[in-house]
């Protein structure tokens, strides 16, 4: 019981704690960069809308804007079922690049099989409606397919204060970031960031109506024996707003679709097909996302083990003691860094319970709500 314990709760710190360490080692090893050249490729930039009203304007314009040719630049709205007047603002702008491709109410994926083949560019770039772009986006993004061995390629999203230019990047975030960077150093990283991927029009194929795209579409990249990799001079900006409440339920929704997307795709972890991606996978993603089954074991564990040792006596001090420093912080109590850390491990981990238990009652979740 003893052994099962300690290891349950090597199990539960693993992906933040244990894998970024081992992927440091592994890229220093095994180090395989990619190759960059400053050919320009016609891109087709999707950008996914639902009731966007308030900041699609400000999105077209800074994707006009862009330091890329004219001539191949393509610009999409896709909307899914916006009832609001995201259409009526994407229809004023007279621009032939801006393109308005307006659907009933699908879900964002299904909105996506029907966009792209349509689309025009080599290169189709998703995006969402408040993610904006540095004006070398394009540029930054495209050199990387010189490479004929990538397939798709992703950035990171930069969050700064609302309002002003101030970064306020979370510590997550930026491990998320230097995680798929080491990963796509030795094969191909773990997903994409939703708000800033692109992918050869070639390699897309159509996904189901409740895939998480920024997840399976690399899954399907991998697939086809091309890389998936971050470039860290690919970002967006986006204003970190959003209530607690809204990130619990975003992460309730992207823990479900995903749960659901490594169910179907359990061939991913085949190291003996996959090599390295397999692990990366299985460490990433899968490790990470049953980091609150491990923990619940291992408080059961810990509490038929009191009384045995001093030892279990202080982990079971520290099982109670981190949720809460992170519910006083929750409820604006206590305002300092491991407090903080403790709300968010808190709220993402009950999210992720949520997920599963949303999962294995067969619920799934084919159309979505941005939270802003």
């Amino acid at each position: 019981m003893e052994i099962v314990f300690i290891l349950l709760l090597v199990f539960s710190i693993y992906s933040y704690a244990l894998y970024p360490p081992i992927l440091w080692g592994l890229q220093k090893i095994g180090h395989r960069p990619w190759k960059q050249g400053d050919q320009k490729l016609s891109v087709s930039l999707i950008i996914s809308v639902y009731n966007e009203e308030s900041v699609i304007r400000a999105k077209i314009e800074n994707a006009l804007e862009l330091d890329y040719p004219q001539e191949l630049l393509e610009i999409i709205v896709s909307s899914d079922g916006s009832t609001d007047g995201t259409h009526d603002i994407a229809a004023q702008f007279k621009d032939p690049r801006v393109v308005l491709k307006s659907f009933e109410r699908l879900g964002k994926t299904e909105c996506l099989n029907r966009v792209v083949p349509e689309a025009l560019g080599d290169i189709i770039l998703f995006t969402d409606a408040n993610s904006m772009f540095p004006k070398n986006l394009l540029t930054n993004l495209t050199k990387n397919f010189h490479d004929p061995d990538v397939g798709l390629v992703t950035g990171w999203t930069k969050y700064v204060k609302v309002g002003g230019g101030e970064e306020v990047t979370g510590i997550y975030a930026k491990l998320e970031k230097i995680t798929k960077h080491w990963e796509s150093s030795v094969s191909s990283c773990v997903g994409a960031d939703g708000a800033v991927f692109a992918i050869r029009k070639e390699l897309y194929k159509p996904l189901e109506a409740d895939d998480i795209n920024d997840f399976i579409i690399p899954l399907n990249v991998v697939q086809q024996k091309k890389r998936v990799v971050l470039n860290p001079e690919v970002f967006c900006h986006e204003e970190a707003t959003g209530s607690d409440q809204k990130a619990f339920r975003r992460q309730v929704r992207i823990t479900t679709r995903t749960l659901w997307a490594i169910r179907r795709n359990l061939s991913f972890l085949n190291f003996k097909t996959y090599g390295f991606f397999a692990f990366f996978l299985l460490s990433h993603k899968v490790m990470r996302l049953a980091m609150p089954i491990f923990l619940i074991g291992a408080f059961l564990m810990n509490l038929f083990l009191l009384g045995t040792s001093w030892f279990y006596y202080f982990t079971f001090l520290g099982f109670i003691f981190f949720p809460a420093l992170g519910l006083i912080n929750l409820f604006g109590k206590a305002d300092n860094k491991i407090a903080s850390i403790c709300k968010f491990f808190l709220i993402t981990l009950s999210a992720q319970f949520v997920g599963w238990i949303r999962m294995a009652a067969g619920v799934k979740d084919k159309t979505w709500t941005p939270q802003r």
